[in-house]
């Protein structure tokens, strides 16, 4: 057979994989932590900022199963996770790979098939088992939990007074004024202090908080600050960085009152609300927040509200759904409690002549109904 070359034809970017992972290290690893270790080889140069929750995202898996990955190409020597001294998590090091040592492994293969007693015996390769909970747990802590945010400060007048001298950060104070319509109070500066001291946004970066916060309507140096912290947790020291972010964010916003059928508009605080809720407190990925609303336009098509959707999605979190398959699962078990339900009312109305058997569109309409009330109420 001639030989052949490869090519691409549409001038692609490729990614670098070490041919000790390909033929050493992936041979053995779970295909969920494979593709794991090549996104982050994809994500080493992409210039994008990293979180886990993004990673969990774009694989449509959970947080702990990244971490659950991660921990795994840590102790295979793949990976290393990299600290301040403070302790907080700054980033993950692609470590330098080699070959493994298998030719002592193939002699004693080699030897017990012949059977010649070796002075050790020859050890089984251990199989990869799941974390359990508290391991999970555990992992997530060390993983996305890391960053311990600095404690806030009740900043003395002479402290703020002497913060003012500084030229950046005055500016910044004053542009604060500039976006807000009003003075600052005491508390708004000591936020901002902490902020740019504490927690060491640069001038920019804290800059461009403030005017991100004001152009979705915040205008507050308490959201402002809570945001902040947001993004400390997740890295975030640069402008580019935070408009990544907060694009990814305000995505999410927009989707959900496109799905809803709401003009497009800021949102309100009430149903900002309820998006924070969904996506940071829940966790809940995009695809999983427009499936509920989806739900809801199709239950209710001309009062479908965020609170019909909020029932939907606390109910799912009651039941530990991550991803769309879980969603899936469930609607395959109450598919089949409902075929149980309507067979045992069929058989309770053939035993009994003197009730009158309901029809089936009539037995599917009731029972609609109640699983969209449970739904709704749980």
């Amino acid at each position: 057979m001639e030989t052949i070359t490869i090519t691409t034809e549409n001038h692609e970017t490729y990614s670098a994989v070490s041919n000790f992972f390909i033929d050493y290290y992936m041979t053995e690893a779970n295909g969920e932590f494979v593709k794991v270790y090549l996104y982050l080889i994809r994500l080493l140069n992409s210039g994008q900022a990293v979180t886990v929750a993004g990673i969990a995202d774009h694989f449509n898996l959970t947080e702990k199963d990244i971490c659950r990955a991660i921990r795994y190409w840590i102790k295979e020597g793949v990976l290393r996770l990299e600290y301040t001294k403070n302790k907080v998590l700054t980033g993950i090091t692609l470590l330098p790979l080699s070959a493994k040592n298998t030719d002592t492994e193939n002699d004693s293969s080699l030897l017990a098939m012949l059977g010649v007693e070796t002075d050790e015996p020859n050890e089984q390769p251990k199989q990869e088992t799941d974390m359990d909970e508290t391991s999970a747990a555990e992992e997530m802590e060390a993983v996305v939990q890391a960053t311990t945010v600095p404690k806030k400060h009740a900043y003395k007048a002479s402290v703020i007074e002497e913060k003012q001298k500084d030229e950046d950060f005055g500016n910044l104070l004053y542009q604060t004024e500039i976006y807000f319509g009003k003075p600052l109070t005491q508390s708004d500066m000591n936020s901002l202090i902490y902020i740019y001291d504490e927690l060491s946004f640069s001038p920019e970066l804290l800059e461009y908080l403030v005017e991100y916060c004001v152009s979705i309507g915040k205008k507050s140096c308490r959201y402002i600050e809570t945001v902040a912290i947001d993004w400390y947790k997740n890295g975030i020291t640069s402008v580019e960085d935070a408009k990544v972010a907060s694009k990814n964010y305000n995505s999410i916003y927009v989707a959900v009152l496109k799905q809803l059928g709401i003009p497009r508009r800021v949102p309100t605080p009430t149903e900002t609300s309820f998006i924070d809720t969904w996506y940071n407190t829940y966790s809940f990925n995009k695809n999983i927040i427009i499936e509920a609303c989806k739900r809801a336009i199709t239950a209710n098509p001309h009062s479908a509200n965020f609170n019909y959707v909020n029932g939907i999605l606390e109910s799912w979190h009651k039941q530990n759904v991550h991803k769309l398959s879980d969603i899936e699962e469930l609607d395959r078990k109450w598919a089949e409690e409902k075929k149980k339900k309507q067979t045992a009312g069929i058989a309770g109305a053939n035993q009994f002549n003197n009730y009158k058997s309901s029809t089936s569109d009539q037995t599917i309409d009731e029972f609609e109904s109640l699983f969209l009330q449970e739904t709704n109420q749980a």
